[in-house]
């Protein structure tokens, strides 16, 4: 019985009770003395349950924090795409008006020059869907970015006291284990 999940020892011990009660006066003093803290383990339930659901806790705010700064990290890769689409329009806007004053400089060339325009103009339609598609992104982003920013809590305590509490009550239980397994192996 004592080797069960201390969460589970803490919320119930009566068995524990009745065993050391049904052994009393059987056993030598110095083992019921030993034995006598895990009768009443069920005092450390409340401090117990508390650290388990802090701990819990604790790793459910790291992996939201993860989430968070992923988003977070997305948003800025986002944010760089657009701002690189911008400067190319730009770009490609002076590449066109470059290409019209070479067009009325170079008639001969004339079919090669349409062609080059058009070729511009064609990816300067399809601008304004990408960046659109790319703003309706970064908002998404931005917006789960935000719900996962609110949903932080602050967790009361630290995994180091928690740890410690769970740890003290665990040892008593294996003080117990270990007062058992040597009164048995010297009978």
């Amino acid at each position: 019985m004592l080797n069960q999940d201390i969460g589970q020892l803490v919320q119930d011990a009566d068995p524990i009770r009745v065993i050391l009660k049904s052994l009393k006066g059987i056993l030598p003093e110095s083992l019921e003395e030993a034995l006598h803290p895990v009768v009443y383990i069920e005092s450390h339930r409340i401090s117990v349950l508390k650290a388990q659901k802090c701990l819990s806790d604790w790793l459910h705010q790291e992996q939201m924090i993860k989430q968070r700064d992923d988003l977070r990290n997305l948003v800025e890769t986002t944010r760089g795409k657009i701002a690189s689409l911008a400067q190319s329009k730009e770009d490609m806007e002076q590449s066109k008006r470059d290409l019209e004053v070479k067009w009325e400089c170079l008639i001969k060339e004339l079919e090669q020059v349409n062609q080059e325009i058009a070729d511009v103009d064609n990816k300067l339609s399809q601008l304004p869907t990408a960046l659109q598609q790319l703003e309706a992104e970064k908002q998404e982003q931005g917006r789960q970015t935000y719900q996962l920013h609110k949903g932080i809590k602050i967790v009361p305590g630290s995994t180091k006291a928690d740890t410690k509490e769970i740890q003290d009550a665990d040892d008593i239980r294996l003080r117990a284990i270990s007062v058992i397994q040597n009164a048995f192996g010297s009978l």
